[in-house]
């Protein structure tokens, strides 16, 4: 598969049947422009709120910056779980148009799935002008469903280029369900976070992508990024679901209960539910 092969569905024209075979057999599914202009400004502007303390987040040191500075979209290169403060962001989770897609591929490979699902991560990832990419991984090795349910939503909120540090991944890398190894490593141009080894990667695209569009995409997908060599800021949102039949055994809980049931009934309500613990970290 190359770039031009890749499909680009459309939201107000997709064929259900041909997205949910894609998905099972390639790994991911793009859709075009799913969130709007508007939509895409809205989480903007929220992102540069959190940027600069706005909401009181401990992991998130407060400044005086004025809200129109750039800087504020990458002063964090991840921020993880901002939905925890922001109403804003917790809205975008359980978008309808997100909602529409994950109906069909949330459990697409999940015997007996009910149509059930649960959210239980956002995440901010923005490579400011320089910095470095994001090593590969599969999203399902620090957040261990092993149903395979685990769906990631990736939502760049400008145009994602090779040049600004767009997605790559391997298509067809979650065919074998292997969880490859991850070792800390020095590369110059990834960040700290460590890497998988084990496979090839001759068979890397690159994603590239509207601001606005969506990709969806397995927890077993292999997937990195790359340096943004450009002079723009690619700030992206990510947001993790599984089944709500998943136990989910994360964060040092058996039960995993930070979560937004977003679908269906929530087979483990009756634990109740936490607010999940906010982070933020430079590179």
């Amino acid at each position: 598969m190359d770039i031009k092969s890749i499909p680009r569905f459309k939201l107000d024209a997709v064929d259900s049947d041909e997205l949910t075979e894609f998905y099972v057999e390639n790994g991911f599914v793009l859709v075009e422009r799913l969130i709007s202009p508007i939509e895409c400004g809205d989480i903007r502007a929220d992102l540069a709120k959190i940027n600069r303390g706005d909401y009181g987040c401990p992991a998130i040191n407060s400044v005086n910056w004025p809200l129109t500075d750039e800087r504020l979209l990458g002063r964090y290169m991840y921020i993880g779980q901002p939905h925890a403060y922001s109403p804003t962001i917790r809205k975008y989770a359980i978008h309808s148009g997100l909602c529409q897609i994950l109906d069909l591929i949330v459990g697409a490979t999940v015997p007996f799935w009910n149509g059930a699902y649960k959210c239980m991560q956002t995440m901010f990832v923005t490579k400011k002008p320089g910095g470095n990419g994001s090593p590969w991984h599969q999203d399902e090795e620090p957040i261990p469903t092993r149903d395979r349910s685990l769906t990631g939503v990736w939502i760049p909120l400008s145009d994602a280029t090779v040049d600004n540090g767009c997605l790559w991944i391997i298509p067809n890398s979650h065919h074998s369900g292997i969880l490859y190894e991850r070792y800390s490593h020095n590369l110059p141009d990834v960040d700290s976070m460590h890497i998988a080894r084990g496979f090839e990667d001759q068979t890397e695209i690159p994603i590239e992508m509207d601001s606005g569009s969506v990709l969806f995409f397995s927890g077993y997908l292999l997937h990195s990024s790359k340096k943004n060599v450009s002079d723009y800021y690619r700030p992206a949102l990510t947001i993790h679901y599984c089944s709500s039949n998943t136990l989910l055994s994360w964060g040092g809980e058996r039960n995993y209960r930070g979560v937004i049931p977003v679908k269906g009934e929530d087979p483990y309500r009756d634990k109740g539910y936490v607010i999940p613990t906010p982070w933020a970290k430079e590179k």
